[in-house]
């Protein structure tokens, strides 16, 4: 399917969008000092360069209401362990998890693609261990896209979690993010940090509830994650330069990359039965992968290029229904990620996508 994509340029996008050419320069060359933009137009464009996280400081998150898919089991597991590092608390699991993304960044670079990893905590830095652990316990070192989100030719940090044991992880991925913006002249804006009294209705925004394709983005809100008030900050920012669409998740779920994705120019993969309303119009006509409920995180999958996705290897009929419309299909083992909240796509922030 031939693309067709604004890529519009405006004054009040302040550094968001380039004109097509200029994407096009930015995503291949480098720029006048010698260093490399970052961009991401879309969720399929060639993948460049990534970030993915760690294991080592992973830690089981208290229980809060926000985790209203949690089963009665795992409610009572988490009071039980949270806090506790999970290679300490669960050591099969926690080595299931490194081999996951040990395999992902193996996948990566052989397709081509310049593989950062975030670092632990350095010694003496005792405050970022501790930050609001006691509002909620536990740390998330693994979900790389859950930290930042390239947005046109601009970085949002995202400081703005809803669950609170994620936000202490925000420093480990600065380190890394940093001294990569420092050689680029890619600008970068951060969402307001949430009152460390948690309530449900702060501002929040996640990377897992958006998606782009090019002049569109689209953010879910399940009650679980982004709010509206965080969709509200994020239309702000970009001002008419793109259309922001919200779709609404039951309320039951999380994020909207578990239940929709936008696989190459055309095609999306998507769960109905997750949505409260129909697709937003852009999306209504495209060729469409339904993900069933029993399919776990069955549209979080990782588009390298047009023609090739990563996907969980348990999640055989996803990855055949890609088979059959002629993509390449790569499977990674997946299934403890996905327990603890990353699929292949949450597992990779983007730095760097081609047009």
């Amino acid at each position: 399917m031939k693309k067709n994509i604004s890529r519009r340029q405006s004054s009040q996008a302040r550094g968001l969008t380039l004109s097509g050419k200029a994407l096009a320069q930015a995503a291949d060359k480098p720029v006048a000092d010698g260093s490399q933009m970052l961009g991401q137009w879309n969720e399929w464009g060639r993948l460049r360069e990534v970030v993915l996280g760690y294991v080592e400081e992973l830690a089981e998150p208290g229980y809060i209401d926000a985790l209203v898919w949690v089963s009665e089991e795992g409610k009572a597991e988490l009071r039980k362990n949270g806090g506790k590092l999970t290679r300490e608390a669960y050591p099969e699991w926690a080595q299931c998890i490194n081999r996951t993304i040990t395999t992902l960044e193996k996948v990566l670079r052989e397709h081509g693609v310049t593989v950062h990893r975030t670092q632990p905590t350095p010694p003496g830095f005792d405050e970022e261990k501790s930050y609001l652990k006691n509002v909620q316990p536990g740390n998330y070192t693994i979900g790389g896209a859950d930290f930042f989100r390239v947005l046109g030719n601009q970085v949002i940090l995202l400081n703005s979690f809803h669950m609170p044991f994620r936000r202490s992880n925000i420093w480990a991925v600065r380190r890394l993010l940093e001294p990569i913006l420092e050689k680029t002249n890619t600008p970068c804006i951060a969402t307001p940090p949430p009152s460390p009294h948690y309530t449900r209705d702060e501002l929040y925004l996640e990377n897992g509830d958006m998606m782009c394709d090019g002049h569109n983005i689209y953010v879910g809100i399940s009650g679980n994650a982004t709010t509206p008030k965080g969709v509200a900050w994020l239309k702000r920012l970009v001002g008419s330069s793109y259309q922001v669409h919200v779709i609404r998740l039951k309320p039951h779920l999380f994020h909207l990359d578990w239940l929709v994705s936008l696989t190459r120019p055309g095609l999306l993969t998507y769960m109905p039965d997750a949505l409260m309303d129909p697709l937003p119009e852009p999306l209504s006509r495209w060729d469409k992968i339904e993900v069933r409920p029993d399919e776990i995180a069955g549209a979080n999958n990782l588009t390298i290029d047009e023609n090739t996705i990563v996907v969980p290897e348990h999640l055989k009929r996803i990855a055949d229904a890609y088979d059959k419309k002629g993509m390449k299909v790569v499977t990674i083992p997946a299934k403890e990620t996905i327990e603890y909240g990353s699929g292949p796509r949450c597992l990779t922030a983007v730095l760097r996508r081609d047009p």
